[in-house]
């Protein structure tokens, strides 16, 4: 088939362009959802974070307790074993915090900009 300059074929109906309205709608649909999962991701980190300094701090402090007690007494016999305890509870801790962070990421999709329902009143007659 030979074309001439200027000229086209096509053999596809073509369709007219989306209005612009309807691509604004759904570009602002993707923006706000792509906001939405971000925040929920940073909240979620946040959770994370702070679960883990808060856990980190109490094995700290606990630890820094047994330490002076064995300083103070100096009878090392018990200390190992509430050492063990204390790191066993730490490392508890530890593995529970992906679910906690996908559980917090899970709550604040569901929650995180979704329109509230509007609070509707029926009229009451006065008696």
């Amino acid at each position: 088939m030979w074309l001439v300059a200027g000229t086209r074929t096509t053999t596809k109906a073509e369709a007219p362009p989306p209005s612009s309205s309807k691509q604004s709608d759904q570009l602002r649909g993707v923006l706000v959802e792509a906001a939405r999962t971000q925040l929920a991701a940073v909240t979620a980190g946040i959770t994370f974070w702070a679960e883990w300094v808060e856990s980190a701090n109490k094995y700290t402090r606990a630890v820094n307790d047994e330490l002076a007690k064995l300083e103070e007494s100096g009878d090392s016999s018990e200390v190992v074993g509430r050492l063990s305890d204390l790191t066993r509870e730490y490392l508890r801790n530890m593995t529970k915090l992906p679910s906690t962070a996908v559980k917090e990421f899970n709550t604040q999709l569901e929650t995180i900009g979704k329109p509230k329902a509007k609070r509707t009143r029926a009229a009451r007659a006065k008696e």
